[in-house]
Formats: C-alpha cells, sequence, structure tokens
C-alpha cells in the first residue's frame, strides 16, 4: 500500500441519546498521538445517527471485526537489503 491514512487511536465513546430528533448523538474521544494517555483524549464533533443508521452502522463494524479477526495480525516488511 503507497498511500499513508492518518490515524488516531480511539481511546472512548460517548453515545446520547436525542429523544426529540429520534437519534442518538456519538462523540469518539481519541488521542492525538500513541503516547498521550487516554484521559488526555480529545473529543471528536458530535455525530448525529437516526436508529437505522445506528443498527446499520453496528453491523457493519461486527461485519468488520469479524474480517480483521480472520486475517489475524501480520506486522509490516522490514526494511531489505
Amino acid at each position: 500500500m503507497d498511500e499513508q491514512i492518518e490515524l488516531r487511536p480511539a481511546a472512548g465513546w460517548d453515545l446520547l441519546a436525542i429523544n426529540h430528533l429520534g437519534g442518538v448523538a456519538l462523540t469518539i474521544r481519541y488521542l492525538v498521538s500513541p503516547m498521550e494517555a487516554p484521559t488526555g483524549a480529545h473529543p471528536s464533533p458530535n455525530y448525529l445517527f437516526h436508529t437505522a443508521q445506528l443498527r446499520e452502522l453496528a453491523h457493519a463494524m461486527l461485519r468488520a471485526a469479524d474480517t480483521v479477526e480472520s486475517a489475524g495480525m501480520s506486522s509490516p516488511p522490514g526494511p531489505t537489503n
């Protein structure tokens, strides 16, 4: 893979029911650096999901977890001489 993807380690998340909008707000707490303590995590914007979207996201995340687990862990290739 030639392209670099910027990643932010997730440190947690918060869910808040927004009943009058019929949805749930999701905020992800993330680290700017792997050396940062989880207690110093930064909050993402609040994302609003309706219930159908939440169910679709939950299923997609479970499928992604299954895919990653079935592939097993691998390390990138080391330097070549």
